[in-house]
């Protein structure tokens, strides 16, 4: 199955106050027009999205997570261990360590830096050139694999372009990257200790569940068509991409309350010519009072679990899912097996197996029956307690079993089938449907109906 990372876009930055009562700051209108070249190096950022070949929308009824998303919160008081990818060299390493704890003074979080070969870490820092600027958003990164990192930064974007510029105007050099990379290399590097403080800061705002400021709902009128076409022809990103990492608004709930904050750490830039009205925002380099507001009330010093807590299930140890033509009962037994733990916030608890064809597709159906979002798939409730830990068909045993008709399979038999399993989390009292795990079965499985 094909998986594709989406970079949350770290150009520049800013989160809602919880509290403030601030009105929306007015609008800059500026004759400002988009740049014809590109800068002479630009990093980006991203997160993980199921690329399955179906309408999205369609399938994933999950909400957007902007602002602050509440379902990817590490539990409170929580420390965290981080490691460097072997990567990176001491005077940087010590950077990202010095500026990270910054936030440590408003959250009841703790980072624990670890040596590079702790076998086991919350989060793994890749250091170096060409990643670009990106993080999972908080407790998503407890699905990625050990051997791989979940926050990286690109340590070209912080050196001072201007001073490189300069200096090979002065030898007579016509700004390129190949010189300025060779005397970054060869020379004493000259960092812009400013961009690479906001940087950090913003990635680890993301390490922390935050999310992009300008997703606030109403807050950027985007100027859609210029956006496009510049995303393109600078990062060369499709309209999905664009629309994903850029232009999508969040669901009012994921705000918590707050008011918009242009002043915030996770909020982009703004050109004027990106927006219909000129409005523009210059970067931010700093944590905003909003900042301070949001985090300390997400991760409370002042008591044991945040007003803002939200039902979350963790899901770990995930091993197989055995998927068995049952002749028995005449259709498709499915076995998964994983370990899972609920917070003190119950919600309802869902796993799904939805149906995959031979093409990669989710399979349509054409009834209310084994139908979730539209989809062929089987979906047992789960019945859970509060701060409850439980496993599922492991020891020899058979406690969890998803199964699906084959009158309600509409592929042939004798075709191959796939399952895409998720664990959908229902959180009745916000009206929000989160998906906290998504597992694509790579073996496929005959039908014999």
């Amino acid at each position: 199955m094909k998986k594709s990372l989406l970079f949350l876009i770290c150009c520049t930055f800013c989160i809602g106050s919880l509290f403030s009562q601030k009105k929306m700051p007015q609008k800059q209108v500026a004759k400002k027009q988009m740049p014809q070249k590109q800068k002479l190096y630009t990093a980006k950022c991203t997160t993980l999205r199921d690329d399955l070949k179906s309408p999205t929308a369609a399938v994933d009824t999950t909400p957007g997570r902007n602002i602050a998303n509440n379902y990817a919160m590490w539990d409170n008081a929580t420390e965290l261990t981080v490691k460097f990818m072997n990567s990176g060299s001491q005077f940087m390493r010590e950077r990202v360590m010095q500026y990270s704890k910054e936030w440590e003074q408003y959250a009841n979080i703790k980072f624990k830096f670890v040596p590079d070969n702790t076998p086991v870490t919350n989060m793994r820092i890749l250091l170096g050139e060409g990643f670009g600027h990106n993080s999972y958003v908080g407790s998503d990164a407890n699905d990625i694999s050990q051997s791989k990192q979940t926050l990286n930064l690109d340590t070209l974007a912080f050196v001072s372009y201007d001073y490189y510029i300069a200096e090979m105007k002065r030898r007579g050099i016509k700004p390129n990257m190949v010189d300025l990379k060779k005397m970054a290399a060869t020379e004493p590097v000259v960092w812009n200790n400013r961009e690479m403080r906001g940087v950090i800061l913003h990635e680890f705002g993301h390490a922390l569940g935050l999310m992009h400021e300008q997703s606030y709902p109403g807050a950027i009128n985007w100027n859609t068509d210029t956006v496009y076409n510049y995303y393109k022809r600078v990062q060369g990103w499709d309209k999905r991409k664009v629309d994903n990492n850029v232009l999508k608004v969040a669901n009012q709930f994921y705000t918590n309350g707050t008011s918009y904050d242009p002043k915030s750490i996770m909020h982009y830039s703004v050109d004027a010519w990106q927006t219909k009205d000129g409005y523009s925002l210059p970067a931010n380099y700093d944590l905003s009072s909003g900042d301070i507001a949001l985090i300390s009330a997400l991760y409370p010093k002042d008591k044991k679990i945040s007003v803002l807590e939200v039902p979350k299930v963790t899901i770990s140890n995930f091993q197989k899912l055995d998927v068995e033509n049952n002749s028995t009962r005449q259709g498709i037994s499915m076995y998964p097996s994983f370990d899972l733990k609920t917070n003190s916030k119950l919600g309802e608890v869902y796993v799904v197996a939805m149906l995959v064809d031979e093409n990669e597709n989710y399979v349509k159906d054409n009834n209310d029956s084994y139908n979730w979002g539209g989809y062929v798939a089987a979906y047992p409730k789960l019945l859970l307690l509060p701060n409850s830990q439980v496993s599922y068909n492991k020891a020899g045993k058979r406690d969890l079993e998803l199964f699906i008709p084959y009158s309600e399979i509409p592929v042939e038999s004798g075709k191959k089938i796939t399952f895409s399993l998720r664990v959908a989390v229902h959180d009745v009292a916000n009206n929000q449907l989160i998906y906290v795990m998504n597992r694509y079965i790579d073996t496929p499985v005959s039908i014999t109906k």
